[in-house]
């Protein structure tokens, strides 16, 4: 702070020299047209008093050439007064160099800052892992962040250390710099691909994201785990996250089951996998429901069948929402035919036949692409069935709608 107030007072200093040096080179410009005038006059007059000695010029004459030449010295000093005016230098030259002076030391001493703070992480390196390592939860943001700069001091110098940049992705992802701990994680596998350590902990990372493609790439860097490491607790726990995630349900049992094996009889962590395994089998089991329907033909209907219609079979809660839980749609055309409904079907993640006790089971054939109900389509007499893990029914289609009114439909 010192440092800066001192600059600062020498910018004011040169900015006064600048105005000084300004008002010196003014008054030099007057001077030089003062001596010069002074010279023409002095010469001028001692032309006229050469031709007054000599006869070339009258008394009168004389006297009138020297009254004109004293007029015209005195005008050109008042001349010379007006044009050289005694003004300030231009604002803008101190201003100017006051700014870019300042830019420059700002620069300067900012770097110096910077660097200086970098130079004390690095030295601090040693005893702050220390802490991080001991205390980890109960580290402040402030010593994270002096610990990763002295890191990334080390690792500019010595780059080819795998631990190093696994270290430093840990605490770019706890600092939320999630590009920065991305490309460290991918830095260290680059100089250790089989590290199980770093795979996992980058599989982790990137489940955080939660998107299909990171949970992609950590099922895959799971999978590189397992197969140097098949007992690997961490990794069979997060496998089996991630197949459930992906309704891969029977995977996650596996992953699961392998874990609760090597998992001990007296470990706290046995009770949560085995919830998890049942959660994974309950899901497993309910993704198995499936509803066979078979859609036929009334014979007063068969020839009201349009040539564009569509089929529309479908579930709904028989006291509840007129939202399918699932639904499937066919040319009328087609007619008569069976198909077969399941979870896959649904239009909501959350709404689906295993979420019903009860099916309502609809058929429809629409006069376009829409499961609106309109004049003129055709509609089966609806069947409430208990939901079961299979089941089968069959509708027939003998009615034509006549009003839309007290009708329900469902737009997917």
């Amino acid at each position: 702070m010192i440092k800066l107030v001192l600059a600062l007072a020498v910018l004011v200093i040169l900015a006064v020299i600048v105005i000084l040096l300004a008002r010196v080179f003014q008054h030099k410009q007057q001077l030089s047209r003062d001596n010069e005038n002074q010279q023409w006059y002095r010469q001028r007059l001692s032309e006229l008093d050469e031709d007054h000695a000599n006869g070339r010029v009258s008394e009168e004459e004389y006297q009138q050439a020297v009254t004109e030449l004293d007029k015209t010295f005195v005008t050109d000093n008042r001349n010379i007064e007006a044009d050289i005016k005694w003004l300030p230098a231009k604002p803008w030259l101190p201003i100017a160099l006051l700014v870019v002076m300042s830019v420059g030391l700002y620069m300067a001493f900012g770097s110096w800052t910077l660097q200086r703070q970098a130079d004390d992480a690095l030295q601090q390196l040693p005893e702050l892992g220390k802490t991080v390592l001991q205390e980890q939860q109960q580290v402040d943001a402030e010593t994270l962040s002096t610990f990763a700069l002295g890191l990334r001091q080390k690792l500019q110098r010595q780059g080819d250390d795998p631990i190093a940049w696994w270290i430093y992705a840990g605490l770019m992802s706890d600092l939320q710099q999630f590009d920065q701990a991305n490309n460290a994680f991918q830095r260290s596998l680059d100089l250790d691909p089989d590290r199980v350590g770093t795979l996992i902990s980058y599989a982790r990372f990137l489940l955080q994201n939660g998107s299909a493609e990171t949970n992609q790439q950590a099922a895959q860097l799971l999978a590189r785990a397992l197969r140097l490491e098949p007992d690997n607790a961490d990794a069979l726990s997060l496998s089996g996250f991630v197949a459930f995630e992906n309704a891969d349900y029977e995977q996650a049992i596996n992953a699961w089951q392998r874990l609760l094996s090597l998992t001990p009889a007296d470990s706290n962590r046995r009770e949560v996998v085995e919830q998890a395994i049942a959660d994974a089998k309950q899901q497993l089991q309910q993704g198995a429901m499936s509803l066979t329907v078979t859609v036929e033909l009334g014979e007063t209907v068969r020839d009201a069948v349009p040539a564009n219609g569509t089929l529309f079979i479908y579930v709904t809660a028989p006291d509840g929402a007129p939202m399918p839980a699932a639904v499937k749609r066919v040319a009328a055309s087609s007619l008569p035919v069976t198909v077969t409904l399941s979870n896959q079907d649904s239009m909501l993640p959350d709404y689906q036949l295993s979420s019903l006790e009860q099916w309502k089971v609809q058929a429809r054939v629409s006069q376009d692409d829409k499961i609106d109900v309109q004049v003129g389509d055709l509609n089966a007499v609806p069947v409430a069935i208990n939901a079961k893990d299979s089941a089968s029914v069959t509708l027939r289609l003998t009615e034509r709608v006549a009003t839309t009114d007290n009708q329900n439909g469902s737009g997917k």
